[in-house]
């Protein structure tokens, strides 16, 4: 994806990556209060944003071609057992005119606020750009249907309206947001806000820029939505922070000048030991599923350690179904668990809640079990040798031992050739090979 940066230092894109969708901000504010008063349910807006992700699925479609929906289909972006949960919530919706659902066509019809709704008009009070076209990411419209928390949806949301436009063609993804104007807008905690504001930074889709304190007073931390987010960023290492420049001050006065210094030479005399922190045994060792760490999410050799932990505890099954919802449930607390992904993951394993895992979850667990399988090729060719266990060759499988082996082992092939037929090791010509 092509990006530009002008001269204040903004960086702009034609689009997200893996597209976006034109949402009027009235519409998202509508759908808020409708949750707010208590007409919808958390369940029923994560629903009300699949929507649009199977609308955008299908905008490139031929002419003349009807697309079909599906509750199915809904199921698999939200999660959750069954399917009844489904079809309740898009009857809410359309009972509170948020959607028009069909078979043939999912209408999502843009409100009015002539139409005396007195909750919607004091929250667009407090926005001042309600009415233009927001561009939601779809990734992100993914992750909100997946199962994210009230806290985050409103955090997400906030950012939206104050740090991403659509100008001339192309996205500005940079500006200005303050937790508490979030707080007022969205009835919900200033500290979750913060707190949903790191977890949306650590997992890679904000990016703060740093500003002075009175800036941070004035307008709210600065911050970049990255256009080039996925999924896969969850399951990055993390960013180390930039090593700090080189000390340019002067050494301390020497220890012998008593008059350059006011301190005492009356310390404790250092023990016997290694200085250092005690840590526990076993926290830095082989994983357990009674201490998850983050490291144990992250990494898919350690988690394919807990897997197997999980199988000796009779928690999930040994096949390879049962190995794709081991790594899912892992993608989905990390994606959604912002307090504590780890305890989230562990309680997904010990009940068994496989049916919390999205599609996208799953989409993420089989990059990480390709991640797993290129690493255990990887250290399979490089401990093992081809020759390291001599075999009988038949003469018709020469010719295509030596074509897979290279022309760099040529000469070992013919000495294993020779000792299998029992003949001198200088009696087979190099040309007998080829």
């Amino acid at each position: 994806m092509k990006t530009r940066t002008t001269g204040a230092g903004d960086v702009s894109a034609r689009k997200p990556a893996g597209g976006f969708c034109l949402i009027s901000g009235t519409s998202l504010l509508r759908a808020w209060a409708a949750y707010r008063r208590r007409d919808l349910r958390l369940l029923d807006l994560r629903v009300w944003f699949a929507c649009f992700e199977l609308v955008a699925r299908r905008c490139v479609a031929k002419k003349g071609i009807r697309p079909k929906y599906s509750l199915d289909e809904i199921h698999a972006l939200v999660g959750g057992t069954g399917g009844e949960h489904i079809h309740q919530a898009v009857t809410r919706l359309e009972r509170s005119g948020l959607v028009i659902w069909g078979e043939t066509c999912i209408t999502l019809p843009r409100p009015d606020l002539g139409s005396g709704d007195l909750d919607l008009a004091l929250v667009c009070e407090q926005v001042a750009n309600h009415r233009r076209l927001v561009p939601v990411p779809r990734r992100i419209i993914r992750l909100i249907a997946g199962g994210a928390r009230r806290v985050v949806i409103a955090t997400i949301l906030g950012h939206l309206f104050r740090c991403l436009y659509y100008r001339n063609g192309r996205c500005e993804p940079e500006g200005t947001c303050k937790g508490s104007w979030i707080a007022g807008v969205f009835n919900v905690s200033l500290r979750n806000v913060k707190s949903a504001r790191q977890h949306l930074v650590r997992i890679g889709w904000l990016e703060a820029i740093e500003r002075r304190q009175t800036y941070l007073n004035r307008f709210g931390q600065r911050v970049r939505i990255n256009l080039d987010w996925s999924r896969s960023d969850i399951s990055g290492r993390p960013k180390r922070s930039p090593l700090s420049a080189l000390s340019t001050t002067r050494s301390a006065p020497p220890y012998e000048d008593k008059k350059l210094s006011s301190r005492f030479d009356q310390h404790q005399k250092p023990g016997d030991g290694p200085a250092g922190v005690c840590r526990k045994p076993g926290r830095a060792g082989r994983p357990a599923l009674r201490h998850v760490v983050r490291n144990d999410l992250r990494d898919p050799r350690r988690l394919e350690e807990l897997r197997e932990e999980a199988i000796k505890k009779g928690f999930i099954g040994c096949s390879e179904c049962d190995r794709l919802r081991f790594f899912a449930a892992a993608e989905h607390a990390k994606a959604t668990g912002t307090r504590n992904p780890c305890g989230l993951f562990a309680t997904l394993v010990r009940r068994k809640l496989w049916h919390f895992a999205t599609q996208d979850d799953e989409d993420a667990a089989v990059a990480q079990l390709k991640r797993l399988t290129i690493w255990r090729l990887t250290k399979t060719t490089r401990g093992s040798s081809v020759y390291a266990r001599p075999t009988m060759l038949r003469p018709h499988a020469t010719e295509h031992s030596a074509a897979n082996t290279g022309s760099g082992s040529l000469e070992n092939v013919r000495l294993l050739i020779a000792k299998s037929l029992k003949l001198p090791a200088g009696s087979l010509s190099a040309t007998a090979l080829t």
